[in-house]
């Protein structure tokens, strides 16, 4: 009958070393006795053989107490050696799992295994990430503007933390690392959600979707977001600013416009000739850097009255443009292509001058988008329901105040904002006063016809 271990002597050592066999037959590791004489070693082996467990190191002097089982020696055997099935190796995970020995494990091939770099990129590549796709085909805006804004965060604050680690390794612990680095401790609260943003909602995605198995954005607590009050121009200082000498008509107009309206900047950029009615500004797209022309924020199209001093003020823009005179004409024209509109960037720096030269204290407080923050103020101040100035600005801060908003006759709405901003802005107008001439566009004329001043029964009409 064969012994169920194996003895026998290493080179350079004077212990007697033992091999047990398995129960699937295999032998285990050399393991040694701690003996000189072989009859005391066999007696030690025999003892493990009897107990079913062999200590982990055996030294002369002490009996390690940390032992090894047999029967665990040949599950540890079988997982080097043995070629599982993918259905046995996902076994051994969810057994694991069940046990809360792991919490979750990457097996090579799979989505999870993926670089987690590579997939944070795609994630926010405008043209190739299925999540923005998923977002169009919902209905739901996404602008390339924001998506280059991820991807520069992705690159400069996640990189680093990241780098060299896989879709399924991602956890909490990493996402949290973002506040123990130095500059991102110096920047403003709203930057650090954006950071934190840039992260989550990715891996959100790859969570619900089945690339990772590890819930790594819930539990984050984001920077609480108080953001700046932001300056705005009094009514006085606002009128002041349209009664002093520019250095650029256009930028005046466009801030004008803003001041009166509460129209965004980049919804005043994409005005082109169908958007100028008889008394009013159809609000109907918005214009990005990245993006070109598109909807307003939030998707939905608005207008908003205008006195017929501003149309004019509008118009006369308008027949300035060198491309072409029809309805697709930009009212802020480039001067370089036919196609887009001037840089409205560029109007904030004239304005800033424009308050220097009033003797404004702090010109570099005040931006574009303070007329808006203005006009909302001042609108609601005079008004006194928000409801009516929301029609105004296109605002929709909740689901609530929008259901509450839909209530309201727009067209009621809209008279009443005139109103108020025909009031406000009267002093501003009669300093502006240009001559009183009326222009008509209609849709179909030949091809660079210009725009003419209306005459007779056609003049105020946009067909």
């Amino acid at each position: 009958m064969n012994k169920p271990y194996l003895l026998f002597k290493m080179r350079n050592s004077p212990y007697w070393y033992a091999q047990i066999r398995l129960s699937d037959g295999s032998l285990s590791n050399n393991k040694s006795t701690g003996k000189e004489s072989k009859s005391e070693a066999e007696k030690v082996v025999m003892e493990w053989v009897v107990a079913g467990a062999i200590p982990k190191r055996v030294s002369r002097k002490e009996k390690s107490e940390i032992k090894t089982s047999l029967d665990t020696l040949s599950i540890l055997n079988q997982l080097k050696t043995h070629d599982f099935s993918d259905s046995e190796i996902n076994q051994i995970i969810n057994i694991l799992k069940e046990r809360n020995y792991i919490k979750s494990a990457i097996r090579t091939e799979t989505k999870a295994a993926r670089d987690a770099m590579e997939y944070l990129l795609e994630f926010w590549d405008y043209d190739k990430s299925p999540y923005i796709r998923e977002l169009h085909l919902r209905g739901k805006s996404f602008h390339k503007k924001h998506s280059n804004k991820m991807t520069r965060i992705i690159i400069n604050y996640w990189k680093p933390i990241i780098e060299g680690k896989l879709l399924g390794e991602i956890t909490r612990n990493d996402i949290n690392k973002i506040y123990e680095v130095e500059s991102t401790q110096k920047l403003a609260p709203k930057s650090v959600k954006s950071i934190i943003h840039a992260m989550t909602v990715s891996m959100k995605w790859a969570f619900l979707h089945g690339l990772t198995e590890i819930n790594c954005y819930d539990g984050i607590i984001k920077p609480c977001e108080k953001s700046k009050e932001r300056a705005i121009l009094t009514m006085e200082e606002t009128r002041a600013l349209f009664a002093a000498k520019w250095k650029n008509d256009a930028a005046k107009l466009a801030c004008l416009i803003a001041s009166y309206t509460g129209m965004r900047q980049g919804e005043i950029a994409a005005l082109r000739a169908q958007d100028i009615g008889d008394d009013r500004i159809y609000i109907r797209h918005s214009w990005g850097k990245y993006d070109g022309l598109k909807s307003p924020k939030n998707g939905d199209e608005r207008e908003i009255l205008i006195p017929q001093q501003l149309r004019n003020m509008i118009i006369q823009q308008l027949m300035k443009n060198p491309w072409k005179q029809d309805l697709s004409a930009y009212v802020f024209f480039s001067k370089k292509k036919a196609d887009r509109p001037m840089d409205a960037d560029a109007w904030a720096k004239y304005m800033r001058q424009a308050l220097k030269s009033i003797g404004y204290s702090d010109p570099e407080k005040i931006c574009f988008h303070s007329f808006r923050h203005g006009w909302c103020t001042t609108t609601l101040s005079e008004i006194g329901d928000q409801r009516i100035c929301m029609i105004g600005s296109g605002h929709k801060s909740d689901k609530i105040f929008a259901h509450y908003a839909n209530h309201i006759k727009k067209e009621s709405a809209l008279k009443t904002i005139a109103e108020t901003s025909e009031k406000l802005f009267a002093p501003i107008f009669e300093k502006l006063a240009v001559e009183e001439v009326e222009y008509t566009i209609i849709d179909d004329f030949p091809e660079n016809q210009k725009l003419l001043p209306c005459t007779g029964e056609s003049k105020n009409k946009i067909a």
